[in-house]
């Protein structure tokens, strides 16, 4: 199912749509770009003196681009087959339940982008920048 058949719910919806997608991907794109550069371990927990506690492997790294597409194409889908389901009751209701759900989408898939940066962030320089 293509990014398009959500403007059949209008703009806002196909936008939204594409939003959530192109979200989605980002975290892959980073992942396949940074984790084969990465050493074997990464810093991946740190205590409150900012002292590494816990190391990993780089292919945790991996763990939010996987989340990032499930949620991501999880939404669209569930999206588009529930917004089908009321298009045959009233297209209104189909508009408004697409809109809703893409909205959670672009927001889901925002706050995995920020939590992927941030660990990258940790990863790439062996600091928590939240230690103070």
């Amino acid at each position: 199912m293509s990014s398009l058949s959500m403007f059949k719910y209008g703009k806002k919806a196909g936008y939204l749509g594409i939003a959530t997608i192109v979200l989605a991907l980002i975290p892959v794109v980073i992942a396949l770009v940074l984790v084969p550069g990465l050493p074997d371990e990464v810093p991946m927990r740190f205590d409150a003196s900012g002292a590494v506690t816990r190391y990993g492997s780089k292919f945790e790294m991996l763990i939010p681009a996987a989340m990032s597409v499930a949620f991501g194409f999880g939404i669209y889908v569930q999206t588009a087959r529930k917004a089908a389901e009321h298009a045959k009751d009233s297209m209104t209701m189909a508009v408004s339940l697409a809109e809703r759900f893409l909205r959670s989408g672009v927001i889901t898939t925002a706050v995995i982008n920020v939590a992927n940066a941030y660990l990258l962030y940790m990863v790439l320089t062996g600091t928590n920048p939240l230690v103070f």
